[in-house]
């Protein structure tokens, strides 16, 4: 297989930046944009705007059933995710698959363990996996170059993405019938992830909620995280009415340094950038710009007409398909940053630190 056919389910706002990196890959003959399907016609036509799927499925189905479709794309509200990854699992077809997985644990269980069952290639889509900054803080952290780390502190933060406060934006985010979580879970799914990533899987997780907003759903939460590596620290999730805004800023403490690490989900963003505290010595602003080139580079990335995380993430995936292996960041992956969410959860119904489940 030299191009791959892709499927995508679902044309929201998240769908069109996976549509420009379908495209992206297209222009570089990596992949075949088959088959796109919506609920909303409107947001095909916008979706084909952006990149040439060759055709419009009636449904889901369709398009997982389209013989020309070698992979899917599920980017579609959080509700759907499970049935939908079902029906690619069944057609054995690869499957790239947006988060949260599902609106409760249980489910993201069984979704995991059915992907294990199918033996396909599966990635969840944790972007910010791909994120030059971030992962010069998982070198830094895995090195030792500052010592072990000791601590750290995690404040996630962005405009809360529904129609009530950024005018055509889709609700369903605000809604617990639909979403299941706010903050904690819809957004800071990544942020879980990222903190599994540089110091293992959650121990335990001390958390509180607030609904500033009025939604079911949480805007703010804060969490004190316990993990395997013994390293401590606290994620203060926050979905605020600052339209335009989102940044993430991560400080981590080693024995003998620290770290600043401020990021965005843009390529380049405003927000980016990395402080490195050493003993005795002025602070050293990394040049960010030079690190993403350099990160790029050595991953064969070569074009940088790209907006988002979305494209790298897309081109990782699509080699996993291609060399028929196991895609990364996976569904184990995912049941890791869950597992973290869903703790912090249910410490808010009892008021104590729970564990993580095994």
């Amino acid at each position: 297989m030299t191009t791959i056919g892709i499927g995508q389910i679902g044309a929201g706002m998240i769908g069109q930046g996976h549509a420009y990196a379908t495209r992206l890959l297209a222009d570089d003959g990596e992949v075949r944009p088959i088959a796109v399907t919506d609920l909303s016609a409107e947001a095909v036509a916008s979706i084909r705007d952006i990149c040439p799927f060759e055709r419009v499925a009636p449904d889901a189905q369709a398009v997982i059933d389209d013989p020309d479709v070698d992979a899917v794309l599920i980017v579609t509200p959080t509700t759907t995710h499970r049935d939908l990854l079902r029906a690619v699992l069944a057609a054995g077809k690869p499957v790239l698959c947006e988060k949260p997985l599902a609106t409760d644990f249980a489910t993201v269980r069984e979704m995991c363990d059915d992907v294990a069952a199918a033996a396909v290639t599966a990635q969840v889509g944790f972007h910010s996996r791909f994120h030059p900054l971030v992962n010069e803080a998982v070198r830094l952290v895995r090195s030792g170059e500052l010592g072990a780390p000791m601590g750290y502190s995690l404040r996630d933060d962005q405009y809360w993405p529904t129609g009530d406060v950024v005018p055509g934006h889709s609700s369903w985010r605000s809604r617990r019938a639909h979403a299941g979580g706010g903050a904690l879970l819809e957004h800071s799914i990544h942020s879980a992830d990222i903190l599994c990533w540089l110091f293992g899987p959650a121990v335990d997780v001390h958390a509180r909620t607030r609904n500033v907003f009025g939604y079911d759903v949480e805007d703010t939460a804060v969490c004190t995280i316990a993990h395997t590596s013994g390293v401590v620290g606290t994620l203060c999730s926050v979905f605020n009415g600052v339209r335009g805004r989102e940044e993430r800023r991560l400080e981590i403490f080693f024995e003998h340094g620290t770290i600043e690490v401020t990021t965005d989900f843009l390529v380049g963003a405003r927000e980016d950038g990395f402080l490195v505290q050493r003993p005795d010595a002025e602070p050293e602003r990394l040049d960010v710009a030079a690190l993403r080139d350099a990160h790029f580079a050595a991953h064969g990335i070569t074009r940088r007409d790209f907006f988002v995380y979305l494209y790298p993430a897309a081109r990782a995936f699509v080699d996993a398909v291609r060399d028929g292996r196991p895609a990364s960041p996976d569904f184990t992956d995912a049941l890791t940053a869950h597992a973290l969410v869903d703790a912090a959860y249910r410490s808010v119904i009892s008021g104590a630190p729970e564990a993580t489940a095994s």
